[in-house]
C-alpha cells in the first residue's frame, strides 16, 4: 500500500476490512516523522521541517528540474557537528544519527507524492 499505492494513513487503504484497519492501528504505525513546516518555492522546490519522536527536527527537500527529474535531500542526521554560521542545522550542533526508519519515510513521503502525480 504505500509503495504502490502512495497512502500515509491505515485509512486510506480502501479495500482492507474495518477489523484489519482496526488491528493495524492497535499494532502498527505509518511513520514516526511529524510534519512541523512546509515551504514552496516559486520553482516548485519543497522543504519540510519534521519533527522526530524526541523532539528533534530535521529537513527534507525536494527539487524539480526543467526535464521532469527531481533531486531528493534526506536528512540522515539530527543536528550537524560542522557547526557552519550560514546554516541552521549547522547551528544546532549534531544530536544523533537518524534510525533507518526514519531516512526511509522521508524518501518514501516524497516518492508516494511524485507517483501519486503520475
Amino acid at each position: 500500500w504505500v509503495r504502490v499505492q502512495g497512502v500515509s494513513s491505515i485509512d486510506e487503504m480502501q479495500n482492507i476490512p474495518k477489523a484489519l484497519k482496526l488491528l493495524l492501528k492497535e499494532h502498527a504505525s505509518m511513520g514516526s516523522l511529524q510534519l512541523d513546516g512546509e515551504l514552496i518555492s516559486k520553482d516548485g522546490t519543497i522543504k519540510r521541517a519534521y519533527r522526530l519522536s524526541d523532539g528533534q527536527l530535521i529537513e527534507s527537500v525536494l527539487m524539480p528540474y526543467e526535464d521532469g527529474r527531481y533531486t531528493a535531500c534526506i536528512s540522515s542526521q539530527a543536528g550537524c557537528a560542522q557547526g557552519c554560521v550560514f546554516c541552521a542545522t549547522g547551528q544546532m550542533g549534531f544530536s544523533r544519527q537518524l534510525t533507518p526508519e526514519e531516512i526511509f519515510e522521508q524518501v518514501s513521503r516524497f516518492a508516494s507524492e511524485l507517483a501519486a502525480k503520475d
